[in-house]
C-alpha cells in the first residue's frame, strides 16, 4: 500500500521497501527523499546502501530522460525490513544461558513467545529468569534499530556439598599453651609468662561434635542434575580421663580432674604428677599423664610422659620425652664429649652427641639451650639463645621474639627445619659454623584435603559410569522397543554429563598436582645481624655467608637458596 499520494511515496513488497517518485517531480533532491523516508513508517528499515538516496536520485533523473517511460512513477528498492533475531548461547559447563539479541530494523520486534521458543529450541528448561524476559523485550524496543545486546536469561544451580562432621573444643588444649605467651598491660608480649596451667574439673565439657550436613544437588540450565556429596561422618571417641555426657551424646566431658588435650575427634584428660626435683632420690620418671617439676632435672636423669612436661628450673644433661609439649622455665644445659669435639674440628659436617635431650611430640619452650638436642613436631620458642645445639623442628621457630622484633641468637650447631625461623642474630664474630639444613615445607592440610576430595569424586563418577555401562547392556533385553529406546537415551545422556564432570575433575587434579611440585617460600629472618660462618644447605646445594651483614632474609624459594636484605 502506498504511504501517501505525495510525490515521494514508500511501499512494501514482502520484506523489501521501495521508493516511488512521481515523474513530474523534476526538482526532487536526495535530501527530500531521505527526509520523506525518515518520516515514513519504514524509517527503521535497513538501507541497502549508505548512499542509496543519492543513487535513487541519479537513477530517477536518468529514467526521466528516457523516451520509453510510459509509467508515471519511478520505483526502486531502497531498504529491507529485518525482523529481530535471537540466539541462545550456552556456556561450556551448561550453567548459564545468554540471550544474544539483534533488535529489529523495521521488522517484527521481539515478543515473549519468541524468547520462550528460542530457549526451548536450545534445550534450556531450568533456571530461567522470568522477569528478565520482560526486561529484554522492553529493552529491545528502546535501543537503536539493529543494535546488538546480550543478557543472561538463565542460570543453573551449583551443587553444594555437605559439610563433614567437625569437632568444637570447649576448653583450651593444655599442650598448646606454650604457643601463647601472655600480653602485658602496655601491649607487649612477655615470652617468659606462659600463663597458668590449663586444668579442668570432673564433669567439665571438653569437646562437642557437629554432625555432617546433607549435600544440595545442583542443576544445569538444560535440566541435568549435578550430584552433590553429603558430608562425611566421623565418630567421636573419648580418650583416657574423659567420657560421653549422659545427657548429650554429642559432647565429651572430663571424667577426672587434670590437664585436657585433644586429637581431631577425641578429648583426653591427663593426670598430673608434681615433683620438687628429679634426681637420684626420685629416680627416672615415667608417667602416664603430665609432669610438673617445680625445681630442676639433674644430670643423668630421664623424664618420660604421655602428656606435657613443665620444669620450673633447669635441665642439666638430662633427657626429657613428652607426648605433648615441653616447657623449661630457666634453661637447658648440656655438654659435648672431648672425642666428638676433636672430630668436629676435622669434619665440620659431623653432628656430635649432646648430653641434654628434649623430645616433644608437640612444642618446646625454653629460656635458653646450650649443647642440647631439641626435637619437636610443632613450634620451638627460645627466649634468649641457642648455643651449639642440634635442633630438629617441624614447626616455626622463634628465637627471642617474632619477625623484626626478634633479638635472640643462634650460635653454632645444626638446625634442621622445614618451616620459618625468626631470630635476632645468626652466627658469631668468631666465624663459628652455624648450619641450617632445610627441607621443602609440606603442602597445607587444606590442599591435601581438597586433593583427597577430588579423588573421592573421581572414584564416585567412575562407579556411576560403570553402572551406566551395565544399564545400557541390560536395556538390550527389553521387549518393548520404545521403552528400550527411551531408557537407552536417558542412560547415554547421563553418561555424557558424567563424562563432562570427569574431565573437569581430571583437569583440577592436573592443576593441583602441578601446584604440589612448587612449595611455599621458607624464610630464615635475622632481624639484627648475620656473621660469616652461617651456612644454608638444601639438596646438595649450599649458601655460605662470607661477610658480616645487617638484617638479612635467607630464603629457600623455588628450590633455590637465596639471600636478601631485610627491609
Amino acid at each position: 500500500m502506498p504511504e501517501s499520494s505525495r510525490a515521494i511515496q514508500f511501499e512494501r513488497s514482502a520484506n523489501d521497501v521501495y521508493v516511488s517518485v512521481l515523474k513530474s517531480a523534476k526538482d526532487t533532491t536526495a535530501e527530500q527523499i531521505k527526509t520523506a523516508f525518515e518520516m515514513s513508517r519504514f524509517a527503521e528499515a535497513l538501507l541497502v546502501d549508505e548512499n542509496v538516496f543519492e543513487q535513487v536520485l541519479k537513477n530517477f533523473k536518468q529514467w526521466q530522460l528516457s523516451e520509453q517511460t510510459p509509467s508515471s512513477r519511478y520505483s526502486e528498492r531502497i531498504a529491507t525490513l529485518e525482523d529481530a533475531r535471537l540466539y541462545v548461547i550456552i556456556s561450556d559447563d551448561h550453567m548459564t544461558a545468554t540471550l544474544s539479541c539483534d533488535a529489529a530494523q523495521g521488522g517484527t520486534p521481539i515478543e515473549r513467545q519468541d524468547v520462550l521458543e528460542a530457549l526451548k529450541g536450545a534445550g534450556v528448561v531450568a533456571g530461567i529468569k522470568r522477569k528478565m524476559v520482560d526486561k529484554i523485550i522492553n529493552h529491545a524496543k528502546n535501543v537503536e534499530p539493529g543494535s546488538h545486546f546480550d543478557a543472561i536469561i538463565a542460570r543453573g544451580v551449583t551443587a553444594k556439598n555437605g559439610h563433614n562432621a567437625w569437632f568444637e573444643r570447649l576448653v583450651d588444649d593444655a599442650r598448646q599453651r606454650v604457643l601463647r605467651p601472655q600480653e602485658r598491660e602496655d601491649g607487649t608480649v612477655d615470652m617468659r609468662d606462659l600463663g597458668e596451667q590449663i586444668t579442668v574439673l570432673e564433669g567439665d565439657p571438653l569437646l562437642r561434635k557437629h554432625p555432617p550436613t546433607k549435600g544440595r544437588h545442583g542443576c544445569t540450565v538444560k535440566g541435568d542434575v549435578i550430584e552433590a556429596f553429603d558430608g562425611e561422618d566421623t565418630d567421636m571417641a573419648p580418650g583416657e580421663g574423659a567420657r560421653f555426657d549422659d545427657n548429650d551424646p554429642m559432647t565429651i566431658i572430663a571424667a577426672r580432674t587434670g590437664m585436657p588435650w585433644f586429637t581431631h575427634n577425641s578429648a583426653s584428660v591427663d593426670d598430673v604428677l608434681t615433683l620438687k626435683t628429679v634426681d637420684v632420690s626420685t629416680g627416672h620418671v615415667k608417667f602416664k599423664g603430665s609432669v610438673i617439676v617445680t625445681g630442676n632435672v639433674t644430670e643423668g636423669m630421664r623424664v618420660e610422659c604421655t602428656g606435657d612436661i613443665t620444669v620450673a628450673g633447669y635441665v642439666d644433661s638430662a633427657h626429657l620425652f613428652a607426648g605433648g609439649s615441653i616447657t623449661v622455665r630457666k634453661g637447658c644445659i648440656g655438654h659435648i664429649s672431648s672425642e666428638d669435639e676433636q672430630r668436629l674440628q676435622s669434619d665440620e659436617a659431623y653432628i656430635p652427641h649432646l648430653s641434654s635431650k628434649l623430645h616433644a611430640n608437640d612444642s618446646i619452650w625454653c629460656a635458653y639451650a646450650q649443647y642440647a638436642f631439641l626435637k619437636c613436631n610443632q613450634s620451638l620458642t627460645i627466649d634468649r639463645q641457642l648455643t651449639h645445639c642440634h635442633v630438629v623442628c617441624h614447626g616455626e621457630a622463634f628465637i627471642g621474639g617474632q619477625d623484626n622484633s626478634a633479638r635472640g641468637k643462634i650460635i653454632g650447631g645444626t638446625f634442621e627445619t622445614c618451616a620459618h625461623i625468626c631470630a635476632g642474630q645468626l652466627g658469631a664474630r668468631a666465624g663459628t659454623l652455624t648450619r641450617f639444613i632445610l627441607s621443602v615445607p609440606p603442602p597445607p592440610v587444606s590442599t591435601l584435603q581438597a586433593l583427597s576430595q577430588l579423588y573421592y569424586q573421581l572414584r564416585a563418577i567412575t562407579y556411576r559410569l560403570r553402572r551406566v555401562e551395565k544399564g545400557i547392556t541390560r536395556c538390550q533385553s527389553l521387549a518393548n522397543s520404545e521403552q528400550q529406546k527411551s531408557l537407552k537415551h536417558s542412560l547415554v545422556t547421563g553418561a555424557k554429563s558424567e563424562l563432562e564432570r570427569l574431565r573437569s575433575i581430571q583437569n583440577d587434579l592436573k592443576v593441583m598436582r602441578a601446584s604440589l611440585k612448587n612449595h611455599t617460600t621458607l624464610r630464615i629472618m635475622a632481624a639484627k645481624e648475620v656473621f660469616p660462618g652461617v651456612q644454608l644447605e638444601y639438596d646438595h646445594k649450599k649458601l655460605r655467608i662470607k661477610e658480616h651483614r645487617g638484617g638479612t632474609l635467607l630464603l629457600l624459594k623455588d628450590h633455590e637458596l637465596r639471600m636478601d636484605i631485610l627491609r
